[in-house]
């Protein structure tokens, strides 16, 4: 009966934790049903959806606990009506005993239905993405129901002992007039005011300085959680600090619908800027994940033509000057042996390796930190071949090409050794990474310069260096299968240091495994934050109008106009809910050079495409918080006019 006439609070609450069972069970489902599969890439894909399927629980167990928070503030005031009425608090706690009990076996029972339905749909959705053939046969793997009902079983329970706890805390009379107590007018916290500025002054500061890719992953979480402790900080803080600078200007201040507004919302912001804080928090996730998994997963065959700029990649490690000729002997003799020549062939020795720069200096490094770069050292005769120039050096001289650096001074230090920089070059388009990574390309007059390098960098800051010799490749038609599958034995045989023997098209195999899992587990996030977003902005929304309820009936008494209490409704409503929107804008564009070094981590360099994706999904995610705004306000207003 209590769940039947409080179903305002009730319904959505079920239907939101009933989605949120059905997500996280989907999520292990299709992981089991991945393992289980023989699909290609299931290690890397199972790996990545176990992991995503319990950071999903957690969050999901998060998203319960703030919803239930709501309900029990509504629920209070008839807890303390049965206590005054005769009821026992432990004739309470049975009848919430059974209300969670009800409450939580509906919402297990139809999320585990639902998702045994969407499973199987939802795997052949992963293969589909990944691009793996399927055929659709339904399976429910009971080991998933049982993790499912016992991860949330143990969720109801905590939610059960604190609501318990809460009530039993709190004498009757407390609880009779929990609903009815009002707020004091906050004081402005400037000391909170200003963390706020700093915190998120830091955080701003941390992603627009960021240098490199490397900077961007070890850098942005420090800056993800000064974002979020400034948000919280300003919105409690800042927004009491607005609401009174408003209230000062006396022209704006003195109209009834500015001045219901703004003192109604004075007086209750403190509750207020928690939920409108947790409303930008979450929609800024929405924004970055959305974004980022979309891009990655349509920017593919970017990535893929940035690391593999030909059909075949092969490489071995330089141990004398034949070596490199051994090696393009022994690709030609294979595809020979399959009756296929080789096309667009490139071969260069090279010297890669992270080094810091500073006034012209490059110094080795043992990791991509800081202010390092990637350095690429080429012979001469390697990068003319390559451009189809005939340019010359001296002993002293180098060519230069650099990609997101700046190198101001007409000469280079490399680990000490000056080299004048004769001209500067453009980069060679098999290089593909260097192109799109933070660096610099040095060519050497000479082999006998690179491994006087290799020597002189043997040990230092702990690192290991080797001259490499990297050889591409297309073929000139479709090579049978056995062809792939015999060259790595058959070039072992004539190259006994060989390293990399690799093809793009299993590249591209991978690629699509890894993007597509990503694009696939942040769907199921992004549709966990919509849920925990939309549960907020509704029972904040119908909190806001129990509360206004009474106030609004006496300015009805006195005076003020059916017009005039929606005209106001909508400003209130419009102030609070789209700040938030706003604040994510804000963060996200803030946030944009980082996440383009974070992408570029994963050699996603494409910025026209991911600037394309933030700005579809910050459209997209407008018109969904929109209808959620409209849809919610006419709740409000539902509420605040009944009579």
């Amino acid at each position: 009966m209590n769940i039947r006439n409080n179903k305002n609070i009730y319904l959505p609450y079920l239907l939101a934790s009933s989605l949120i069972v059905m997500l996280f069970y989907s999520l292990r489902s299709v992981f089991s049903m991945v393992t289980a599969s023989s699909a290609g890439g299931r290690e890397i894909m199972g790996a990545m959806l176990q992991l995503s399927s319990w950071i999903c629980g957690i969050l999901s167990l998060a998203i319960l606990f703030y919803v239930n928070s709501f309900i029990m503030k509504r629920r209070k005031k008839e807890f303390g009506l049965y206590s005054i009425l005769g009821m026992e608090k432990r004739h309470i706690c049975l009848v919430m005993i059974w209300e969670v009990l009800f409450a939580g076996a509906a919402s297990i029972l139809c999320g585990i239905l639902f998702g045994a339905l969407s499973g199987q749909l939802l795997f052949l959705l992963l293969l589909k993405i990944v691009g793996l053939p399927a055929a659709l046969q339904f399976q429910i793997p009971f080991g998933e129901v049982a993790a499912t009902v016992v991860l949330f079983g143990i969720g109801f329970f905590l939610l059960l002992c604190y609501d318990v706890v809460s009530v039993c805390r709190t004498d009757p009379i407390a609880l009779l007039r929990s609903e009815k107590e009002g707020e004091r007018e906050p004081k402005t916290k400037w000391a909170v005011a200003l963390l706020g500025f700093l915190t998120l002054g830091g955080g701003y500061l941390l992603a627009l300085t960021v240098q490199s890719p490397s900077d961007a992953v070890s850098f942005f979480f420090p800056a993800v959680f000064l974002v979020i402790l400034g948000t919280y900080c300003l919105f409690v803080a800042g927004s009491i600090l607005f609401l009174k600078l408003l209230r000062k200007n006396k022209g704006f201040y003195y109209q009834p619908k500015n001045f219901i507004s703004i003192s109604g919302m004075l007086y209750r912001m403190k509750q207020n800027a928690v939920g409108l804080a947790n409303i930008c928090i979450l929609s800024t996730c929405v924004l970055v994940t959305l974004s980022s998994t979309v891009s990655l997963f349509l920017g593919e065959e970017d990535i893929l033509r940035v690391q593999y700029p030909r059909q075949m990649m092969t490489s071995c490690l330089i141990e004398t000057e034949k070596s490199g000729p051994e090696l393009v002997e022994a690709c030609r003799r294979h595809a020979q042996g399959y009756g296929i020549s080789l096309q667009n062939e490139v071969g260069y020795a090279s010297l890669n390796y992270p080094a810091g720069y500073h006034d012209g200096s490059f110094l080795a490094s043992s990791v991509y930190s800081g202010s390092v770069y990637e350095v690429n050292v080429i012979p001469l005769d390697d990068y003319n071949r390559m451009m189809g120039t005939q340019l010359e050096l001296s002993q002293d001289e180098t060519l230069l090409a650099v990609s997101q650096m700046q190198v101001d001074t007409d000469r280079i230090w490399l680990e000490g050794t000056a080299y004048k920089i004769r001209e500067r070059v453009e980069m060679p388009s098999c290089l593909g990474r260097l192109s799109s990574y933070p660096g610099a390309l040095a060519v050497l007059p000479d082999l006998s310069h690179l491994e006087r390098l290799v020597q002189q960098m043997e040990g230092m800051d702990g690192g290991r260096y080797h001259l490499l010799y990297y050889y591409y490749y297309d073929l000139s038609g479709e090579a049978p299968a056995e062809y792939y599958a015999t060259l790595r034995e058959d070039l072992l045989g004539s190259v006994p240091r060989l390293l990399r023997t690799e093809t793009a098209q299993t590249a591209r195999e991978n690629f699509y495994q890894i993007y597509g899992s990503l694009l696939f587990v942040g769907i199921f996030f992004i549709c966990l934050f919509m849920i925990a977003t939309v549960l907020i902005i509704y029972y904040k929304q119908i909190t806001e109008g129990f509360d206004d309820h009474g106030r609004f009936r006496i300015m009805r008494n006195v005076g003020l106009s059916d017009r005039e209490i929606r005209s106001t409704i909508n400003k209130q409503v419009l102030l609070v809910f789209f700040l938030p929107l706003g604040m994510a804008v804000v963060h996200i564009a803030v946030a944009f050079p980082v996440l383009c070094k974070l992408l570029l981590a994963f050699n996603m360099a494409n910025q026209p495409l991911f600037l394309g994706c933030t700005a579809g999904a910050v459209l997209l995610f407008g018109m969904v918080y929109y209808a959620v705004y409209h849809k919610t306000s006419k709740t409000y207003y539902r509420i605040v006019q009944a009579k």
